[in-house]
């Protein structure tokens, strides 16, 4: 798995970011969308200032719905006369909305946060829609693995869970069980034709790297060495079969699944790649619910929602400012007094398990683990190579389901 590191200058960050940071000493990235390969060093509070000046509609699109809460508690908290449009729309329909918004000149997104790395890249990235920008005071928070080739904002998890009252604590400890006939028909995934992430996790596991390690935890699992069929290339590719081989239900919601997954009163050993999120909600809800993090060789995957602007921006000095400052504690966590448009209290990322900042210095949520911990457990998106060859695994299943 690979490894992170971090590189921040929180203070600078909490303290409003009025100047910026000194540049790490490490590699010069690409330069953020600055086409002289240098990182911008303008300041968020330069950014803010040319925001209001600018003065026209910031329009944020957002897979993730505290992104809209955001919106609303950034104008508030900067008393800021510039209007908000904050949406939550999914990843496929944002790609959609954006390159046609971008490519016909009509109005739209100032900046937009999205998952689906290998989409984004192939359809929005390369086709000059979208642009990976980050000005010094980011890149100092997150470092340049988190910077490059597309900014992370948030990453969030897909874990291994079962229900506790037929499955053992124990008994999931090798990714091959979903292949195993005891399981036939009760190993639950959200359709990756549907939901991006998904389709990507399934192409980044027939990596070399991945497949490798897919062999060796065959052997473990089944107590020989694997015999790939004809049309598998390797131990990634004849997993992905035989999951499918094997019954495979796919769903359209992650909370959905958990809660079938849980339901008391059942007699089948159900299981499924759910996210941590939506097993936490659903298990302090009463569903009967565990989760498996000692897996081998992974125990799920982890993929980030990246924050990009767009190539035509009403307002980019805004749009900007607004993901300078979602990576300070009062952007994630909020800042205790901030209020919404309803009145209520702006708390972010406060208690949410399964939401991992970029900028790790800013901690994880009670009762969950550090961000390297998860890195090194789990899958982590490569979206340079899922957009490379997602289209054979796409067609691959196309084939075998």
């Amino acid at each position: 798995m690979k490894k992170f590191f971090t590189m921040f200058c929180s203070l600078c960050l909490c303290l409003g970011m009025a100047t910026g940071c000194n540049a790490p000493e490490e590699e010069t990235p690409s330069g953020g969308g600055n086409e002289t390969g240098e990182i911008d060093q303008t300041t968020f509070e330069e950014l803010l200032e040319a925001g209001k000046e600018n003065g026209k509609k910031v329009t944020v699109y957002s897979t993730h719905s505290v992104v809209v809460s955001a919106c609303e508690a950034f104008k508030n908290k900067f008393d800021l006369d510039v209007e908000f449009e904050c949406t939550q729309i999914g990843d496929t329909d944002q790609i959609t909305q954006v390159a046609t918004e971008v490519s016909t000149g009509a109005a739209g997104a100032d900046v937009i946060f999205i998952q689906d790395g290998a989409r984004v890249l192939t359809d929005l990235v390369e086709e000059g829609y979208v642009v990976n920008w980050y000005n010094q005071e980011i890149y100092d928070a997150v470092g340049k693995e988190h910077a490059e080739p597309l900014l992370v904002w948030d990453y969030c998890n897909k874990v291994f869970i079962y229900n506790s009252d037929n499955v053992a604590e124990d008994e999931i400890k090798n990714i091959w069980y979903v292949t195993d006939e005891k399981y036939n028909g009760t190993v639950m995934m959200k359709d990756p034709f549907t939901e991006g992430v998904n389709m990507d996790f399934l192409t980044v596991i027939t990596s070399d790297e991945n497949a490798a390690l897919l062999e060796e935890a065959y052997k473990e699992y089944y107590g020989e060495d694997i015999v790939l069929d004809d049309d598998c290339p390797n131990a990634g590719y004849q997993w992905i079969k035989m999951l499918y081989n094997n019954g495979l239900v796919v769903g359209t919601s992650d909370g959905d699944m958990a809660q079938s997954i849980g339901a008391e009163g059942q007699t089948k050993a159900w299981s499924g790649l759910i996210t941590l999120n939506k097993y936490v909600k659903n298990l302090e809800i009463g569903y009967k619910l565990g989760y498996s993090s000692d897996v081998s060789p992974f125990a799920g995957f982890i993929y980030p929602i990246y924050g990009l602007l767009t190539a035509n921006a009403d307002n980019p000095e805004m749009a900007k400012a607004f993901l300078c400052w979602l990576y300070t504690e009062d952007g994630w966590f909020g800042d205790g007094e901030t209020t919404l448009n309803d009145g209520s209290v702006y708390v972010g990322m406060t208690g949410r398990q399964g939401d991992y900042s970029a900028n790790t210095s800013l901690g994880v949520a009670e009762g969950d683990q550090e961000l390297s911990v998860w890195e090194d457990i789990l899958i982590v998106e490569d979206p340079e190579y899922a957009a490379e060859y997602r289209a054979d695994v796409e067609d691959f299943i196309n084939l075998i389901k």
